[in-house]
């Protein structure tokens, strides 16, 4: 049987996230979230999230090169960097002012399996320059487990970018987050809620 899902936030009306939602963040790099096939499907994925709070942003679903045809041809003409931490990714912090005039960041959406996957099958990515952080917070995305200590969403890890590069005020990213988080809780049966 299908939930009646919101029709603002697409989320099940049990679990609406439209309390939470701020002030749009008017981000002037835009935001490409390259999201995997079976995540789009996960009920607490993060990127929509995204999709809810920022002015500039595009969700591409797929996985192999093909799906991204029209992504690679946008990034063959304008200044675009991938959020990764692969061998070649340059500090964040290090390179703050070469990267304040991008027109995009690509981030990667899926489980880290996921994502790898996404890097590998697009070899296109590696052309591009990648970033990391050199250091992050710990997730407060606590209904999601990874065996990474580093690990973070989708929507931590793109907070962290805009406010890092874009100077952007992400605090309402946070409290959609967060407020995502407590929904899906309040329905959890105990003994899993006690797992987080």
């Amino acid at each position: 049987m299908k939930r009646n899902t919101c029709p603002v936030c697409a989320f099940p009306l049990q679990t609406c996230v439209c309390s939470y939602i701020g002030e749009l963040i008017d981000n002037s790099i835009e935001v490409v979230v390259m999201q995997h096939p079976s995540e789009a499907k996960v009920a607490k994925n993060t990127a929509k999230l995204l999709a809810l709070q920022l002015r500039n942003i595009q969700i591409v679903v797929g996985e192999n090169e093909r799906d991204f045809d029209n992504l690679k041809a946008y990034c063959e003409q304008k200044h675009v960097a991938l959020l990764y931490p692969n061998d070649q990714a340059q500090s964040l912090v290090q390179q703050r002012d070469e990267y304040a005039n991008l027109h995009a960041v690509i981030v990667l959406d899926g489980t880290w399996k996921k994502a790898t996957k996404l890097y590998q099958l697009n070899p296109w990515l590696h052309h591009l320059p990648s970033l990391k952080f050199d250091t992050v917070d710990a997730s407060e995305y606590t209904i999601r487990k990874s065996k990474h200590k580093y690990s973070l969403s989708t929507l931590e890890a793109t907070a962290h970018f805009l406010n890092l590069i874009d100077s952007c005020n992400v605090d309402a990213l946070y409290t959609l987050q967060k407020g995502m988080v407590e929904e899906q809780m309040k329905l959890m049966p105990v003994d899993v809620k006690a797992r987080y």
